[in-house]
C-alpha cells in the first residue's frame, strides 16, 4: 500500500512538473517592457564667443589636417594659402596641416572670375565646409572647399584666413577688425574668441559613441520580442562592437554588430528570444560589455528594461 502512496505521489509530482514545464514554454499574453530613463555623460562643453559659428559642435574628426592646392592656382595665391595655413597653425596650436594629392580633407581651388554678391562688392574667395556628417551631438566635417578669386592685396593672407575659418564653421561677424568680417580688409585678424573656440573643440579626444537608441521589448511568458536600435553618435567609426541581453548577471545572448561608421545606426529586430524563466521581470540590453571599444560616452551604452 506505502509503496502504491509512494509510486502515485511520485507520478503526480512528474505530471506538476512537466505541466509547469509545459506551461512555462507556452507564450503568454504580450507584456509590454519599459526603460528606465538614462541621461548620457556630458560631452565637455564648448564655449563659443562672439563670433557666429555655422553649428555648435561642428569638426574634422582628427587634428592633422590635409588640403591640396590645385595646380590653377598662381604662384601668388599657393604662397598667400599656404601661408594662411601656418598663421592658422601658429595661433590655434591644436591644430596642424600636411599638403597630399590622395584624398584631401580641405581642397584649394582658384579662378578668376568675378563673383558678385550685391552694393558693388565682389568676392575675393569662397570657403566652407563641403561635406558633413550630422549626429546627436558633434557635426563632422568631412571634406572643405576654398575657391580663391584673386591675388593676395595685402602683406597678410587676410582672404585666405577668412575662408579657412569658414571651412573650420566660422560665420561673417559685424566687426570690421576680425578677419571674419565680410568685407576684407588688410587690418583684420583673427580673435582670442575663435582660438578660445577652435582649443575647445579639437581638445576632445576624437572616440566613438555607441548608443542605444530606440528601443521597445515585450515579454510573453518565457519568451523576448525587441527591437533596438544602435547608433555611433561619436567622431570615429567602430570596426568590432557586441550587444548582449542580460538576466540575472546572466548573458543569455550576444549579437555581433560588426562595423558601425560614424552618423550611422544599425536596427536589429527579434523574437522568441528565450529567457531562463517565465518570472524573469527585468532584462538589461548592454552594449560593449566586454569594454572592448574606447568610447566618448559609456553612460548611453545600456538600457535596462522592466515588466
Amino acid at each position: 500500500m506505502i509503496k502504491k502512496v509512494i509510486a502515485a505521489v511520485a507520478m503526480i509530482s512528474i505530471l506538476t512538473f512537466y505541466l509547469i514545464t509545459l506551461y512555462e514554454y507556452i507564450p503568454q499574453d504580450p507584456v509590454s517592457l519599459s526603460a528606465e530613463n538614462i541621461m548620457p555623460d556630458p560631452v565637455a562643453a564648448i564655449h563659443y564667443g562672439v563670433t557666429p559659428v555655422f553649428a555648435e559642435n561642428l569638426r574634422f574628426n582628427h587634428n592633422n589636417i590635409s588640403y591640396f592646392i590645385k595646380g590653377e592656382c598662381s604662384a601668388t595665391r599657393r604662397k598667400s594659402m599656404e601661408e594662411a595655413f601656418g598663421i592658422f597653425e601658429e595661433e590655434m596650436r591644436l591644430i596642424s596641416f600636411y599638403e597630399t594629392n590622395f584624398d584631401p580633407d580641405i581642397l584649394v581651388e582658384c579662378s578668376d572670375e568675378d563673383i558678385p554678391f550685391g552694393n558693388n562688392l565682389f568676392a575675393a574667395g569662397e570657403g566652407g565646409p563641403s561635406r558633413i556628417i550630422n549626429t546627436s551631438f558633434f557635426k563632422t566635417i568631412e571634406k572643405g572647399k576654398i575657391a580663391l578669386y584673386e591675388d593676395q592685396r595685402c602683406d597678410y593672407p587676410v582672404v585666405e584666413l577668412h575662408e579657412l575659418l569658414h571651412v573650420f564653421g566660422f560665420d561673417h561677424i559685424e566687426n570690421p577688425n576680425s578677419i571674419m568680417y565680410y568685407i576684407s580688409k588688410c587690418n583684420q585678424r583673427m580673435t582670442s574668441d575663435m582660438v578660445k573656440t577652435i582649443n575647445d573643440l579639437y581638445s576632445i579626444e576624437p572616440l566613438p559613441d555607441a548608443s542605444i537608441g530606440n528601443l521597445t521589448a515585450t515579454k510573453r511568458g518565457k519568451y523576448l520580442d525587441f527591437n533596438i536600435t544602435i547608433l555611433n553618435e561619436g567622431l570615429l567609426d567602430i570596426n568590432d562592437i557586441n550587444l548582449s541581453i542580460v538576466v540575472e548577471g546572466e548573458i543569455i545572448q550576444v549579437i555581433n554588430m560588426e562595423r558601425l561608421e560614424i552618423g550611422y545606426g544599425r536596427n536589429l529586430e527579434a523574437k522568441n528570444v528565450m529567457l531562463p524563466s517565465i518570472r524573469i521581470t527585468n532584462i538589461i540590453f548592454e552594449l560593449d560589455k566586454e569594454n572592448s571599444v574606447r568610447e566618448m560616452r559609456e553612460g548611453n551604452n545600456i538600457r535596462n528594461m522592466s515588466a
